[in-house]
């Protein structure tokens, strides 16, 4: 089997896949067949040898090139070579840009295929044809009598029923649906969110052309009534770049993009790449999720203390 110019034996890439279910299922994580997908590219390139092999490389013509002009070799141009070999690295990591998966879905598909010919269905991976909408109307009766502070609404269904199957709708104590089943927001979920004092809708989305527009049409889409927030959760093309995610190019480049994005960020999008939410570790996605969604306790400072001082009465500051 054939992948980036390299040939690797069925055997082999078996193996990887066999240790990419390992990876993504850690913990007891269920995970879709398309994580799994980026995470079998994740074992075959991992990031990790992206940034010591630009930056080995780099460090080496930059030598090269030091070595070329200054003769004769100098102690301390040994010492620049050495610094930009443990330099460059670092730095290539914090340069923002994505990867192109190694791997087809064909492939994928074939050792996927392998795989279950030899050890039957991979543990944790949900099934591709479980059902896309999520009945509200069949659920208990008394469910709607409670009151909810937000709802998490997903751009794509498989990772809604993901999150959904990691319970992480039990944790954070929302509702977890994807857009399909909330175009528009029933009533029964409306009639929910409206018992909090200020009901939230949080859309994770892809960073995409049309995932970009989902997000800036997301009250009209929903049809939300007047009070309820909408706040995007969802990947941004700059945080594609920064976590160097595997990204896709389109065969068409993108062309009505938000005014909020920087000069980076259209460039990436109008040369056509773009991101799925999919494409983040399960492990990952749930944590990102968990942590954003719950409050964080500030950690009061000495000095704000101090100012809480001066209001206390009794040996309280002069004013």
């Amino acid at each position: 089997m054939v992948f980036s110019g390299m040939r690797m034996r069925n055997d082999d890439l078996v193996a990887n896949v066999e240790r990419s279910i390992a990876h993504a299922g850690a913990g007891g994580v269920r995970y879709t067949r398309r994580q799994l997908y980026y995470e079998v590219c994740r074992t075959l390139l991992p990031p990790s040898r992206v940034f010591i092999a630009a930056g080995q490389t780099t460090a080496a013509i930059g030598s090269s090139l030091t070595l070329t002009l200054r003769r004769p070799y100098p102690l301390w141009i040994g010492a620049i070579g050495a610094s930009l070999l443990m330099s460059v690295p670092w730095l290539v990591r914090r340069l923002p840009f994505t990867l192109t998966p190694p791997l087809t879905e064909a492939a994928f598909d074939d050792a996927l295929a392998m795989y279950r010919a030899r050890h039957g269905d991979p543990p944790g991976l949900l099934p591709d044809d479980a059902p896309l909408y999520l009945a509200l109307n069949d659920r208990e009766p008394d469910l709607y009598d409670y009151g909810l502070a937000y709802a998490l609404v997903c751009q794509d269904a498989s990772i809604a029923r993901m999150l959904r199957a990691n319970f992480l709708h039990m944790e954070m104590a929302c509702a977890i649906l994807s857009l399909e089943e909330v175009t528009p927001l029933p009533d029964t979920l409306i009639a929910m969110l409206i018992r909090a004092p200020a009901p939230r809708i949080l859309l994770l989305h892809d960073a995409s052309p049309e995932g970009l527009q989902c997000a800036a049409d997301a009250v009209a889409l929903l049809d939300l009534p007047h009070g309820f927030r909408v706040r995007a959760l969802g990947l941004a093309p700059m945080h594609a770049l920064r976590r160097h995610l595997f990204a896709f190019r389109g065969a068409q480049p993108a062309e009505h993009l938000p005014a909020s994005l920087n000069l980076i960020e259209r460039a990436w999008l109008r040369a056509g790449y773009r991101a799925e939410v999919a494409a983040l570790r399960p492990v990952t996605l749930l944590r990102t999720l968990h942590r954003v969604t719950r409050p964080v306790r500030r950690r009061e400072s000495w000095f704000s203390g101090l100012r809480r001082w001066r209001t206390t009465g009794y040996m309280s500051w002069p004013t």
